[in-house]
This record gives C-alpha cells, sequence and structure tokens, in this order.
C-alpha cells in the first residue's frame, strides 16, 4: 500500500517534470510558436529606446493566464539573439519560475534582499544560452516591503552593469501590489491575456492601476490564441501564446479567474 502510494507520487512528480518542460521553449516547439514569440520579441525591443540595459516587467489581472510561461519563453527568444537576459522571479508569494524549471529554487531574490546570500550565489544558470534566472528563493512574510527596498534598487542596478535584458515575473496586480512597486524600475510593463478567460473589467482595472504609478505599458500579450492566419498557405489555424499589441484598447474577454491563494495554478498556462 505505502509502496503504491510512493510510486504515484513519484509518477506524478514525473508528469509534472514533462509537463513543465513542454511549457517551455524546445527543440520540439512548433514553428508556429517560435515565431510567435520572435514577433513578440521584436516589437518589445523596438517599443524600449536606448542602448543600455532593458529592464521588462511582466504582470497579468488574476492568476492563471499565462504570464509566467510566457515571460520565461520571451526571455529565452531574446537571449537567442546573443544579448544576455536574466529572468528575476519577483512572485515571493506564489513563485513559477523554479517550477518551470523543476528546480527547488530555496535560493533566490528573497535571500538577497535580506543579506542571506550574495547576489552571485543567487543567480541559477540554466540550459539556455545567455539566460540565467533568479528565483524567487525563501517566502518572506513581507515581500511588498522587500521589493520596494533600497536594497532591491541595488540589486537590479548591479544586474544591469553586466546584463542587457532584466526580465521582471511578478505577481497579478489586481491581486497584490508588488508589479506596482517594482514598475518603478522598469522600462516597460507587458500585460499578459488569456483569450476567453481574461475578464475585461478586470483588465481594465489592471491598467488602471498601472497607469497610476506611471508605468509605461508597452503592450499587451493575448495568450493561448486560436485563429486562422491568411496567406500563410500550409500553416493553416493553430493555436500559440505569443499574440502582441502596442498600447492596450485589445483586450481578451471570458470569464472567471483563478485563486491566488492555491499551491498551484488552476490552468497550465500559468
Amino acid at each position: 500500500m505505502f509502496g503504491k502510494k510512493k510510486i504515484d507520487e513519484k509518477e506524478q512528480k514525473r508528469q509534472l517534470a514533462e509537463t513543465n518542460r513542454k511549457r517551455l521553449i524546445n527543440a520540439q516547439t512548433g514553428f508556429d510558436v517560435r515565431e510567435a514569440y520572435k514577433e513578440l520579441r521584436t516589437n518589445i525591443m523596438f517599443s524600449l529606446p536606448g542602448d543600455g540595459c532593458k529592464k521588462i516587467l511582466s504582470t497579468s489581472s488574476v492568476a492563471s493566464e499565462g504570464k509566467s510561461t510566457t515571460n520565461f519563453n520571451l526571455a529565452i527568444t531574446v537571449a537567442e539573439t546573443g544579448a544576455k537576459v536574466i529572468l528575476i522571479d519577483c512572485d515571493m508569494r506564489r513563485p513559477n519560475i523554479a517550477r518551470l524549471l523543476n528546480e527547488k529554487g530555496d535560493r533566490g531574490l528573497s535571500n538577497v534582499l535580506i543579506n542571506d546570500c550574495s547576489l552571485r550565489t543567487a543567480i541559477f544558470k540554466t540550459k539556455y544560452e545567455n539566460l540565467d534566472v533568479i528565483f524567487s528563493g525563501k517566502i518572506p512574510p513581507n515581500p511588498a516591503e522587500l521589493l520596494s527596498s533600497d536594497k532591491m534598487v541595488e540589486t537590479v542596478d548591479k544586474l544591469a552593469e553586466e546584463y542587457d535584458y532584466i526580465f521582471f515575473d511578478t505577481p497579478p496586480i489586481n491581486l497584490v501590489t508588488d508589479a506596482a512597486l517594482i514598475s518603478k524600475l522598469t522600462d516597460g510593463v507587458v500585460i499578459v491575456t488569456r483569450q476567453y478567460y481574461t475578464d475585461r473589467k478586470l483588465l481594465l482595472q489592471a491598467v488602471e492601476k498601472l497607469k497610476f504609478v506611471n508605468a509605461k505599458i508597452i503592450g499587451l500579450v493575448l495568450n493561448d490564441v486560436v485563429y486562422s492566419k491568411a496567406g500563410y498557405g500550409g500553416y493553416g489555424k493553430y493555436k500559440y501564446g505569443g499574440y502582441y499589441k502596442r498600447g492596450y484598447k485589445r483586450y481578451g474577454y471570458g470569464y472567471g479567474y483563478g485563486s491566488y491563494g492555491s499551491d498551484e495554478p488552476k490552468s497550465s498556462n500559468e
């Protein structure tokens, strides 16, 4: 009985690892998905002025809209250009980046901010060339205070000296204030939405919260899209997660939203 339970748990972990692996761009990723992310990469690159380090924050209105996966795949795609990229998991409440890499992630940003470890030891080298990540670290009792601290500013400034792009993965802005706090350290914000899932009123609320703190919204990603793209011959109808709209006048629509209190997201897209 106990032996069978242990085997079941092992199989569940294996299946979860396989699911997470498929979410990130790899050798088996379809052409359409890769092209969608390349288009997103190009649009974002041209949205940001200057030649210095570019700092991009991704958020969503609520949970399970595909933000973390989209953010990670965007970072991979930018790193493929030869740019040096780092992705920081700033979600200290329900972190996703370590889970996508099937790592424990028990040392990361929170540890750096409380001087529990050095910035250098918190940087995790991924298998993707030119791409490093910093996990969220141990779950602290005061995420907002840590993210708005002078130590956070100092950490970002140090990373900007070494990396061409910094991507910030943050919690949904309608649920906690973390994304709004970090936005002042960034050059632009991308809002990730999900077709037939994102609620328009909640999206408008997210936009207003970002505008209130003078964040620069550089566009929306409409994730989990199914549509037919005319003129591309044999590509036909496909599903992908990278439709980009500059500004914020095109919205997804639908029903419901995930709970932010659970350990696992309601959808495999987050």
